[in-house]
């Protein structure tokens, strides 16, 4: 049997791996201008990024502050939400590192991410070791 994955589950993927390459160029054409990035926990970077140039500025610290890996264990979509599981592992400069099960809903219009909500399965362990990065 052939299988034929979505659009916007290809769309995701191709993010997650620009992302990883830190190909900003590619994340910014898979990106509304008016995108909402939201960050759960309840550590410095959580909150709403709203608008492309907050949503890259966010990546790029990001990877500025860590070494992070994603692995997707499933992914699922259709015309409007893309929803991704997985584990995450961010390594600092200082050796600390954390990991953790995570879950991203993506909001789709028009070939672009409008909107994102991420969750990790257990913020209070992961709050302190996002608060202890440099901003």
């Amino acid at each position: 049997m052939t299988h034929h994955e979505h659009p916007n589950v290809t769309l995701v993927r191709e993010g997650f791996a620009a992302f990883e390459r830190g190909d900003m160029a590619r994340m910014d054409q898979l990106l509304t201008d008016d995108v909402v990035w939201h960050v759960g926990g309840n550590s410095k970077w959580a909150g709403a990024y709203e608008g492309k140039a907050k949503v890259l500025e966010y990546f790029g610290r990001q990877g500025q502050a860590t070494e992070t890996t994603a692995e997707i264990h499933d992914i699922v979509g259709n015309d409007e939400h893309v929803v991704v599981l997985g584990s995450a592992k961010a390594t600092a400069q200082d050796g600390s590192s954390a990991e953790w099960k995570y879950t991203q809903i993506f909001h789709i219009r028009d070939g672009k991410t409008t909107e994102v909500w991420g969750m990790a399965e257990d913020d209070a362990a992961v709050d302190p070791f996002l608060d202890a990065l440099p901003d």
